[in-house]
């Protein structure tokens, strides 16, 4: 009886364990998915390229970037909602770094995917960074945090779970890309006391707060091209 007991229990961990991977291997969409490509002087290859990879706040900051570099590098962006867990993510980027070489690329993912848990988080930051160095034709790296939530926002759960995420999320990256030796652009620390630069949803910014941000993602971008 014993015997069969304890195969009873094992044969439970097991079942449990696999659900728990499967879990953990999937997709898990938002109600709309989207994505943003835009590549400008895709035909001239007489300065460097610059590529932006993250979300709506950087597509935001995006014209600060393209606007301090004008001259001197072209500024292509890749933006989505895709998660870290998101398979798409990674064959749209793997497309856009394999069509064109870029001298700097600077990313980030943080703020989609809430579901991802931080095992998750990790394991997804880990393959985009390899996928970057792997296929990146030599490109400079910038690892750049997720910018915060302020209190009160309405699209995700509690104020302690939203801040508990992004500073969960801003730790793992500030440690892959430490051990990675890639240069990390701490983007959440340039606005976290700063509601004055927040929009009224209470994650993305006013002019002046895109500003501040593109304006540090450009002093780090220029560090690198200097290389």
């Amino acid at each position: 009886m014993k015997k069969y007991m304890v195969l009873f229990i094992l044969s439970a961990l097991l079942v449990s364990q696999a659900l728990l991977a499967q879990k953990r291997n999937e997709v898990l969409f938002e109600s709309i998915e989207w994505t943003n490509i835009w590549i400008p002087s895709a035909d001239k290859n007489d300065l460097p390229r610059v590529l932006l990879i993250g979300n709506s706040i950087t597509q935001g900051y995006y014209p600060v970037v393209e606007n301090g570099l004008r001259g001197k590098a072209y500024v292509a962006r890749y933006t989505t909602s895709r998660g870290i867990m998101d398979p798409v993510l990674f064959k749209e980027i793997k497309n856009l770094i394999q069509q064109h070489k870029y001298a700097v690329i600077h990313f980030n993912n943080g703020l989609h995917g809430i579901e991802y848990d931080a095992v998750q988080y990790e394991k997804g930051m880990l393959r985009l960074i390899k996928l970057l160095k792997k296929q990146g034709q030599g490109a400079e790296l910038i690892g750049a945090t997720s910018t915060p939530v302020l209190p009160g926002f309405a699209h995700w759960k509690s104020d302690e779970y939203n801040q508990n995420l992004i500073t969960t999320r801003n730790r793992i990256v500030m440690e892959v890309c430490q051990k990675n030796n890639i240069m990390v652009n701490d983007l959440y620390w340039d606005v976290h006391s700063k509601p004055e630069l927040f929009s009224n949803d209470k994650i993305h910014y006013t002019p002046e707060g895109y500003k501040v941000l593109g304006e540090q993602a450009l002093e780090h971008i220029i560090s690198k091209l200097k290389k």
